[in-house]
């Protein structure tokens, strides 16, 4: 039988400066990460200069897809 193991993400969405103050990243490098693609950010729709949010549901599917385990959703 296979484990069972739940996976909480309390805050599906976290302002970028947030972000950066957890993981302890500069925001210029965080910045960057999202300009090349590689931190998940929630859609701002029409408002281009409104507040960025990661999208922290994102990387945890993403850092949970690079491990050899089965996805249930």
């Amino acid at each position: 039988m296979r484990p069972h193991i739940s996976i909480v993400i309390p805050d599906p969405y976290i302002p970028l400066d947030e972000y950066c103050r957890r993981t302890g990243m500069s925001r210029s490098t965080a910045e960057n990460l999202i300009s090349y693609g590689k931190l998940p950010i929630k859609p701002k729709g029409a408002q281009k200069k409104g507040l960025v949010e990661i999208n922290m549901a994102a990387l945890t599917v993403m850092a949970l897809s690079e491990c050899d385990i089965a996805l249930n959703a």
